[in-house]
């Protein structure tokens, strides 16, 4: 692969970053500072809106289905443009993102038709429901429950920590059907009664992203909810149902890692700008700070350690589509790797800008929060080096 973009691409970022700075830069102060009020919540649906009537939420939808059929370098790109500003949106935007993708790649002619084009549109807001109390990596422990009463399915079960929890109006929901995983389509707008949302979670950061826990109690969802299937009855007779939903969950793992990592290279494309715009404005000692070998190296090691973090999440996003057998262990490596980087260099710019670093009025503060929780979502640092050991054979 060519790991330098071209021309096209490089114009699309710049377009990207150019729509960032006049639709989110303005709002994402309130969007971190309202992350679980109402106010909140409504200002990052009209956000969404305006994403989805410029057709940014369906990047990569194929234009069959109304998207922009465009690579998975573009949504990497569109990603990096967003966690420059605000990686908090960029998980919403790629928790949103791997629900589209999984109907694109697994669902039949009919989830496809019905669902794509009102993602790609952003009409309807995508989440990916599977994660529980007890069953995080290990989502094989996972016990939300999948019951058949003849032309119905039906959901029970709490999951945690769901990015849009409270915002998707459909959410792919995984669980366990006679102890062999599935994954079902559920419409939270349509069954709203019968889904009980936890409150908005708190966290250190990345906090307009909006995340709770979702409960379903016996819910009863219609034929066509079980993605890859067009009758619930189907499954009875499933090949290898475990393994195949096991691989989409693995799948959607993936598309959520790289995005994750695009948006941490976005965060230290802005610790650079505002590490170097500190260090050259700073006086200390009757000259700026970057003139001291100190400060010096420091922004070399970020420099040049972003760089590599960028190119090993272009190598993961070209590899989705052009190499989906490397996929897996690319996006592990961007993903421990770009979050690792955001967060020790993030940690440095604060340090560069010494005692307004902790202050919360200063941007840097808020990259080093966002930084760290980038470690943790998605799949934690440990996990992603399991995952490399694994596939290169150890």
């Amino acid at each position: 692969m060519n790991t330098f973009l071209n021309a096209e691409q490089e114009s699309l970022l710049e377009n990207y970053r150019a729509f960032v700075a006049e639709f989110v830069q303005p709002v994402a102060p309130e969007l971190e500072k309202q992350a679980g009020s109402p106010g909140g919540l409504s200002a990052l649906k009209e956000l969404l809106g305006t994403l989805g009537s410029k057709g940014y939420l369906g990047i990569g939808c194929s234009t069959e289905y109304g998207g922009k059929g465009g690579k998975f370098v573009d949504l990497a790109l569109f990603s990096e443009a967003l966690g420059e500003v605000d990686p908090g949106l960029a998980l919403t935007f790629a928790a949103h993102t791997a629900a589209l993708e999984l109907i694109d790649k697994f669902g039949t002619e009919t989830q496809k038709s019905r669902y794509l084009p009102l993602l790609a549109r952003g009409e309807v807001v995508g989440a990916v429901a599977i994660a529980e109390e007890n069953a995080g990596s290990d989502f094989r422990a996972q016990t939300t429950e999948v019951g058949i009463d003849g032309d119905s399915v039906v959901l029970s079960g709490r999951k945690t920590w769901v990015v849009n929890g409270d915002l998707a109006q459909l959410a792919v929901v995984s669980g366990k059907f006679k102890d062999k995983l599935v994954l079902c389509l559920v419409d939270l707008a349509e069954n709203a009664g019968a889904i009980k949302p936890g409150s908005h979670r708190d966290k250190l950061g990345l906090r307009s992203a909006r995340t709770c826990d979702i409960e379903f109690a016996s819910l009863e969802l219609g034929e066509a909810s079980i993605l890859g299937y067009q009758k619930p009855g189907d499954l009875e007779s499933a090949v290898d149902l475990d393994e195949s939903t096991a691989s989409m969950i693995d799948f959607a793992h993936n598309v959520t890692k790289t995005l994750v990592a695009s948006s941490a290279v976005g965060l230290l494309e802005a610790a650079v700008k505002l590490s170097v715009g500190r260090a050259n404005s700073r006086q200390q000692f009757g000259a700026a700070i970057g003139r001291l070998q100190a400060i010096q190296w420091k922004l070399a090691d970020l420099s040049a350690e972003s760089s590599a973090a960028r190119l090993l999440t272009l190598r993961a996003a070209w590899s989705k589509d052009e190499a989906p057998e490397e996929f897996p262990r690319h996006a592990a490596m961007c993903k421990f790797y770009a979050a690792r980087t955001a967060r020790v260099h993030s940690s440095e710019a604060v340090q560069i800008f010494g005692s307004l670093g902790i202050s919360a009025e200063e941007p840097v503060e808020k990259l080093y929060r966002d930084a760290k929780v980038m470690e943790i979502c998605e799949g934690t640092s440990e996990i992603q080096k399991n995952i490399i050991a694994s596939e290169v054979g150890a």
